[in-house]
């Protein structure tokens, strides 16, 4: 299963929005500081300009030229088009292949032999939900980070200097994301734990048409649990807090047909137990 930079950013529900404003007033320490203050207005997104025509385009074939052969679980690959007509966004093409299991102790085992720490998962699900699947992901930046910007860089500067139009390169595994898939009758319940992040200055999380934001507190931790309104697509609501020392951060959302309230998705988050 390979997964790509763009589809990694879906996953989180990230939307950007261009904004100077301060933080909220009240917010705990345990809160994120990206989660403090979102804004409404014109929205930034890591997606392509929808306006252009869809299908086979030249980018596309060089791209899919230059991920030849096939990446093997826990391999990392970038590309660059260094041509500026093709490539307007003037974007990475990152994609990897993440480890992938069954179960959530030998997803557990795996990431502790891979120095990753504690795998940290639910101990209270409603019933009938079953796992799904359990993944462990590299670290991606965002296109908005220092880290992606000099990535971007340097294959472009080895692009110039090399005189080729397309540069590819193989990269370290950097981090560890976990993702828990739990599914019920169509329902989909998704745990995701990543390394806690800040957005630039300027930049704040966008509160779109119909979202509702409400700070809850679940065993004295700071939460932001979110309504989500018709521009989420088939998502219901969201969950998202920080770990105690706040180097990690955990996002719990559910879908529009579960029948689980906000009481039992609380539930959920509080029963965090390591693996």
């Amino acid at each position: 299963m390979i997964q790509f930079k763009k589809a990694a950013a879906a996953a989180v529900c990230l939307s950007i929005l261009l904004s100077m404003q301060g933080g909220t007033a009240g917010a705990t320490e345990t809160l994120p500081d990206k989660l403090k203050n979102k804004s409404n207005g014109i929205l930034w997104e890591e997606t392509e300009n929808p306006d252009k025509p869809s299908g086979p385009s030249l980018i596309n074939e060089l791209l899919a030229k230059a991920n030849e052969p096939p990446l093997k679980t826990g391999e990392i690959r970038v590309v660059y088009v260094n041509d500026a007509k093709i490539n307007t966004l003037d974007s990475l093409n990152i994609s990897y292949v993440p480890f992938s299991y069954m179960s959530v102790s030998k997803a557990a085992q795996k990431l502790s032999a891979m120095g990753g720490g504690v795998f940290m998962a639910p101990a209270l699900l409603p019933k009938d939900y079953v796992l799904k699947e359990a993944i462990i992901s590299p670290d991606i930046p965002f296109s908005y980070e220092e880290e992606y910007m000099q990535l971007r860089d340097k294959l472009k500067q080895q692009s110039t200097a090399a005189s080729k139009r397309v540069v590819s390169k193989m990269l370290p595994w950097s981090g560890h994301v976990t993702t828990l898939t739990y599914t019920r009758k169509g329902d989909v319940l998704s745990l995701r734990d990543e390394p806690a992040s800040k957005l630039p200055t300027g930049i704040t999380l966008a509160l779109l048409p119909g979202d509702k934001d409400e700070q809850v507190r679940v065993n004295g931790q700071e939460m932001m649990f979110t309504s989500f309104g018709p521009h989420h697509g088939n998502l219901k609501s969201q969950l998202q807090w920080s770990s105690a020392d706040g180097s990690r951060e955990y996002t719990l959302t559910d879908t529009r047909n579960t029948v689980q309230s906000k009481a039992e998705l609380l539930k959920i988050a509080g029963s965090l137990t390591p693996q």
